[in-house]
């Protein structure tokens, strides 16, 4: 919905115009650049060649003096020097003007552009004069909302969009997109629907009809307290399962009925005994073996005998217990019939209150990442200081290097000058020489 392309379609052909038409000087730009680095060497190469004379005139001036020489005696070395010496003094009167006009010409252009450029950039001073209202353009309060968003009344400046480049935010709060596109309208019409509030309000629960337990299953839980569950023997019952399964022991008693069986004679009677003792054995295998392993599996696990103590030890208030039930549930039918509405009521707010706070809390994340994560304007901030960085500290900074060097040697050609006419009067060979007058020697 925010029209970004719109915007951009502003400001992108202009610029890529802009482009074109520099990139189509970048040849003369290029040979202008030559040419001026010609007219450095050469302006350095008058300042070498009169250092050279000197230098080379005192050298030979030097070497080649001789103190018992006259004046018209002088050697040829000696003589160079000193017309070397006069070289640089005259190569020193023609270019001197030269120089002092590139000096002055440098001071105006390099020092003034320091001093109202350079200087107010750095210390972000340039940035209040620019942002001063009216003051780029008469009839545009500010010039850059004007520029960008054809809107000089909004409340935006360089320096505040540099200082929020500058701390990385994003260009929706540096360039103060909230007035064209609201985020904060935006989501509270969106995601913020007011529907949700009626849906949760229509929310009603009626549960007058609830019942817990009916009349039928009272009388139950009545019958049952009144049986007479209590009256029951539980000791006499435990002393009864806990007994075997048999009187004796069957294969004990078959076993003395067979060696008593051995003790008669031959004969029926023996017989008989014995066919009784195989009997008895077999009713104990049959019978008696698989009731005594149930009677164990039953004790090893205890179910009968702590089902019973269970059973006593919850008879013996079975009355009160279930009276107690009952009430019971009387009073949780009184809240559902009577409460229920209301705490489905809070509970729902809750819910919702819930959920409007997961909104919010997108919500504000939604605006907290548009504001410094989405479209981070960094590379602004960085393009004016590289800015500053080229144009004052590699252009400017050497230009006033350039003039100040230039400035110097000015200074030191007078006195150079002096020198070196001084010293070419003792090296040059002169054509006659002075006569001694009133005791004094002149040369």
């Amino acid at each position: 919905m925010f029209p970004v392309e719109a915007s951009l379609a502003l400001h992108h052909l202009p610029l890529s115009q802009s482009q074109k038409n520099m990139e189509a000087f970048y040849p003369q730009m290029d040979q202008m650049d030559f040419y001026r680095w010609i007219g450095c060497v050469a302006v350095q190469c008058t300042v070498v060649l009169v250092l050279t004379f000197n230098f080379l005139g005192l050298l030979c001036g030097t070497c080649g003096y001789d103190k018992q020489a006259t004046p018209t005696t002088r050697g040829c070395l000696s003589n160079t020097g000193g017309n070397l010496l006069m070289a640089g003094v005259g190569f020193s009167f023609l270019f001197s003007w030269v120089l002092m006009g590139l000096v002055s010409a440098g001071f105006v252009v390099g020092g003034n552009i320091e001093k109202l450029f350079c200087e107010p950039l750095a210390d972000r001073q340039l940035f209040k004069i620019i942002d001063t209202p009216y003051m780029v353009h008469p009839a545009k309060k500010n010039f850059l909302p004007g520029m960008l968003f054809q809107n000089p009344n909004i409340d935006l400046t360089v320096g505040s969009m540099y200082r929020d480049c500058y701390d990385n935010s994003g260009l929706y709060h540096a360039l103060q997109l909230e007035t064209m596109f609201n985020i904060n309208t935006f989501l509270k019409t969106t995601v913020f629907n007011k529907d949700l509030v009626k849906v949760f309000d229509s929310v009603s629960v009626d549960l007058q009809s609830v019942v817990l337990l009916d009349q039928e299953g009272r009388d139950d839980l009545l019958t049952f307290s009144n049986a007479g569950i209590g009256d029951i023997n539980y000791a006499a019952y435990l002393a009864e399962v806990n007994k075997g399964v048999t009187l004796v022991d069957l294969l004990s008693f078959s076993n003395e009925l067979e060696a008593q069986a051995d003790l008669l004679p031959r004969g029926a009677l023996e017989n008989a005994l014995k066919g009784h003792a195989s009997s008895i054995r077999q009713i104990h295998r049959e019978q008696v073996v698989p009731m005594e392993q149930a009677m164990k599996f039953v004790r090893a696990r205890s179910t009968l005998s702590q089902s019973i103590r269970l059973l006593q030890r919850t008879a013996k208030d079975l009355p009160v217990k279930v009276t107690n039930v009952l009430l019971a549930i009387d009073e949780a039918e009184y809240l559902i019939t009577h409460n229920a509405s209301r705490v489905v009521k809070q509970e729902t707010d809750v819910y919702m209150r819930s959920l409007i706070g997961y909104f919010r809390q997108y919500t504000d994340w939604v605006k907290n990442s548009l504001t410094g994560e989405v479209a981070q304007c960094k590379p602004i901030s960085n393009l004016i200081d590289s800015m500053e960085i080229v144009a004052c500290s590699f252009i400017v900074d050497s230009v006033n290097t350039f003039w100040f060097g230039l400035g110097c040697c000015c200074v030191f050609l007078v006195p150079s000058i002096i020198l070196s006419v001084k010293l070419a009067k003792f090296y040059r060979r002169m054509d006659t020489e002075d006569v001694f007058e009133e005791g004094q020697e002149n040369w």
